[in-house]
């Protein structure tokens, strides 16, 4: 079953490299420049970069000059990179004002890299459980995606909120550049039936996590290892058109490399 023609298949920053202070996920400071090089053997065509504080490279003139170089040598684009900052700092609250001025920031530097995603997150820390977080969220947003629409970024969201809340949120702030980064995983654990939120939201996704969670908030599990039911969630995608990126964001194995080999592998074998 061929999905999208040139479909784009990447993996999260800091997957291929031994884990940072015990965590799954964090922006891997020592190895990040060789995980291009590793990406690109293993037969990843991208990598989702991550954001996850003010010491990132992104923000470094020089440090933008050796990205520009490594993935033209690479030939491992950026197709996206994931703010998962405003997942611990949350674009309303008492962070609101410090995640905007970055996320903006970032936003723009993305536009002189040529990255077409940047993703942010309403989950865990940043999760919306209020009235309150919800207008302020859709205020950052707006102005976000005000900076997005003149840079010609796409800004995806990830979030836990339920498609009707969802299309709520969509519809106040209503610009085209404004998508869902709907993850496999997550849905899996919040219960829902994924096939069916994906044909339900399909126009507003903008960007897929591959990732395998037991159902009811369980945890990550190795790829066709959990609650995830890929083949039907991979029709739901077939009969929407998707043709953005899918990003390997599976738990980690003993060994890095060959769990991504698996991973990729995997996924291979759903999209044909």
């Amino acid at each position: 079953m061929k999905i999208v023609e040139n479909v784009i298949i990447g993996i999260v920053q800091g997957r291929l490299s031994p884990p940072i202070n015990g965590m799954i996920q964090a922006f891997p400071a020592a190895t990040w420049k060789e995980e291009f090089k590793i990406a690109s053997e293993i037969g990843f065509q991208a990598i989702e970069f991550i954001f996850d504080g003010p010491q990132n490279p992104l923000l470094d003139p020089e440090s933008r000059k050796q990205i520009r170089e490594i993935v033209e040598e690479s030939g491992v684009s950026i197709c996206s990179v994931s703010s998962d900052y405003s997942m611990h700092y949350p674009l309303f609250g008492s962070t609101r004002e410090e995640t905007l001025k970055l996320t903006t920031q970032l936003i723009q530097i993305c536009k002189s890299l040529e990255i077409p995603r940047v993703g942010i997150s309403f989950e865990d820390n940043s999760s919306i459980v209020n009235e309150e977080h919800r207008e302020e969220a859709i205020s950052s947003v707006t102005e976000c995606i005000k900076v997005a629409e003149d840079s010609g970024i796409v800004l995806t969201m990830e979030t836990s909120l339920y498609d009707f809340n969802l299309k709520e949120f969509f519809n106040r702030v209503s610009s085209p550049n404004l998508k869902v980064n709907f993850d496999l995983g997550n849905s899996c654990a919040l219960g829902e039936d994924s096939p069916n939120v994906i044909r339900s939201i399909g126009d507003l996704i903008g960007g897929i996590h591959i990732k395998d969670r037991n159902r009811f908030f369980g945890s990550t599990v190795p790829l066709g290892e959990g609650g995830v039911d890929f083949r039907a969630c991979f029709e739901a995608i077939k009969s929407i058109n998707y043709t953005g990126p899918f990003v390997v964001q599976g738990a980690r194995g003993d060994d890095d490399i060959k769990t991504a080999q698996r991973y990729l592998e995997f996924v291979r074998n759903h999209i044909v």
